[in-house]
C-alpha cells in the first residue's frame, strides 16, 4: 500500500492506495481539520489506527506540502510544523517518505485523472503539445510548471507565496 497526503494550511487529506494492473486503486481517505492537531505524525497516526489496514503493508508515502522542500524539509507555511522525511520515516515506522511541494503534487496526479474529473474551461488545439503552468489559489498561490520532454511532463514548482495583487499608481 501507498500512503499520499495533501498538508494544508486548514486541513490534512489522507489517502491509502494499492497499485494493481497499472494503476492506483483507491482503499480508504479521510480529512482532518489540521490545527486539532499537534503534527503531521499525530494525524497520520490517528489515521492509521482507526482503520482496518495494517500500517506493515504500507511500503511508501508521499506527502504534497505547502511551500519550499529543500533536503527532504519544509516549515509549512500555515502551521508550525518542521518536516523532515528522514523524522517521519522513524516516528511512522513508515520506509520511503517523500515529501514534495503541493503544486507538483498537482502536477503528477494530473495524468492520473479521469476525463470526467476534467473541467475544460476554454478548448484549444487537442493535437498541441508542450509546456504548460499550473496555479492554485488557496491560502497562497502556487505555481508550477509542467516540462514537457517530448513523451511527458514534468511538474516543476515556482514557489508558494502569499497572494499579493501590485497595480500601477495613477497618475
Amino acid at each position: 500500500m501507498i500512503l499520499a497526503g495533501d498538508v494544508g494550511g486548514t486541513k490534512v487529506h489522507l489517502a491509502l492506495y494499492n497499485f494493481a494492473s497499472g494503476r492506483l486503486q483507491p482503499i480508504r481517505d479521510e480529512k482532518f481539520p489540521a490545527h486539532n492537531f499537534s503534527s503531521l505524525e499525530a494525524i497520520v497516526k490517528k489515521f492509521l489506527t482507526d482503520g482496518p489496514e495494517k500500517q506493515e503493508d504500507i511500503i511508501g508515502a508521499c506527502f504534497g506540502c505547502p511551500g519550499p522542500v529543500r533536503d527532504g524539509r519544509l516549515k509549512l507555511t500555515n502551521l508550525p510544523w518542521v518536516l523532515d522525511e528522514r523524522d517521519l520515516e522513524r516516528s511512522l515506522g513508515i520506509p520511503n517518505i517523500s515529501l514534495i511541494n503541493d503544486l507538483e503534487a498537482n502536477g503528477y496526479g494530473i495524468p492520473e485523472l479521469a476525463p470526467e474529473a476534467i473541467f475544460t474551461l476554454h478548448s484549444g488545439n487537442p493535437e498541441a503539445s508542450g509546456n504548460a503552468g499550473l496555479i492554485a489559489a488557496g491560502t497562497g498561490l502556487g505555481e508550477a510548471l509542467l516540462i514537457w520532454d517530448g513523451k511527458k511532463t514534468s511538474p516543476h514548482p515556482l514557489g508558494r507565496w502569499p497572494l499579493r495583487l501590485r497595480c500601477p499608481q495613477p497618475s
